[in-house]
C-alpha cells in the first residue's frame, strides 16, 4: 500500500477505532478477521460507529464439513480451509452465520445483504437455501437502524 501512495493505519482493533470520528467512512471492510479479535461484537459497535455501512466477512464453522468433522472424528476441524489445530488457531471465536445474524441484532445492526459462498466465492443454488449448512464463507454487509439503503454490488 505504501509503495502505491495509499495511506496505512496498523493499529490493535481489540483496543477499538477511537482514533476514528463517528460517521467518518461511508464502507467499513473487515474481512476473515471478526473470528481472531478478542470482541467481536465490540469491533462490531465501533465499526458501525466510524461507518454508515459495513461489510464483513468470515468463514462460517456451522458448515457440513465442520459439522461432520467433528461428529465423525470427535475433533476441531483441520483442512486446506482452516489449517490450523485447536491450540494454534488464531481463530478464537468459532461462529456461524446464525450467531452472527443473532449478534446483528443484538446490536440493532441491519443485515442489508448476505451471501454465502464456498471457498472459491461461488455462490449456488443450495447455499441460498441452506447458507448455514453449505456456506462455508459468510459475506455480509450491515449498517446501524436507520440508514438509507445505498445500491453496492457485492
Amino acid at each position: 500500500c505504501v509503495g502505491k501512495g495509499v495511506n496505512v493505519i496498523e493499529q490493535d482493533l481489540d483496543k477499538g477505532l477511537g482514533n476514528f470520528a463517528s460517521n467518518s467512512f461511508d464502507i467499513v471492510v473487515m474481512t476473515q478477521a471478526l473470528q481472531a479479535v478478542s470482541y467481536p461484537d465490540r469491533i462490531l459497535d465501533e465499526m458501525l460507529r466510524v461507518g454508515r455501512q459495513c461489510i464483513i466477512t468470515f468463514p462460517n464453522f456451522g458448515h457440513w464439513r465442520c459439522r461432520w468433522y467433528l461428529a465423525s472424528k470427535g475433533r476441531m476441524p483441520v483442512s486446506d480451509f482452516l489449517p490450523y489445530t485447536w491450540y494454534n488457531t488464531p481463530n478464537i471465536h468459532f461462529c456461524t452465520f446464525e450467531d452472527f445474524e443473532a449478534l446483528c441484532r443484538g446490536r440493532d445492526a441491519r443485515v442489508i445483504d448476505r451471501l454465502a459462498v464456498d471457498q472459491q466465492h461461488r455462490h449456488g443454488w443450495a447455499s441460498k437455501l441452506w447458507p448455514n449448512l453449505l456456506g462455508e464463507i459468510g459475506i455480509y454487509r450491515v449498517s446501524s437502524p436507520g440508514l438509507q439503503d445505498h445500491q453496492i454490488a457485492i
